[in-house]
């Protein structure tokens, strides 16, 4: 009985961290996004602006909503590395283990 708590503790555990970093994740993206929008249909002569030659405002935050969101990805990856996958890891040697138990009063 106490084996089944802990397994249900570390589903939950797991369940809790691959949710905070999908949200962190998907709202970093989404985010900037939604910024990019609304300035674009919010300020259209601010976007228009010239920053830096022919380079406008607005180009610049197209090209920096691209860097944004692989940086989101890239970090949804190597957090997911240093902790969801170790949980996952754990739960599944729980139920392997709790199988071969299974299978052996069988």
């Amino acid at each position: 009985m106490q084996e089944t708590h802990r397994h249900s503790a570390d589903l939950a555990a797991l369940r809790s961290a691959y949710r905070l970093l999908r949200r962190t994740s998907t709202l970093t993206a989404l985010g900037s996004f939604v910024v990019y929008v609304v300035l674009s249909c919010g300020a259209p002569g601010l976007m228009g602006s010239k920053i830096a030659g022919e380079l406008s405002l607005g180009m610049a935050l197209g090209i920096l909503q691209l860097v944004v969101t692989f940086a989101a990805v890239f970090w949804y990856g190597r957090s997911a590395q240093g902790s969801v996958d170790p949980l996952a890891r754990a739960v599944r040697e729980q139920a392997v283990t709790a199988g071969r138990h299974t299978e052996v009063a069988r």
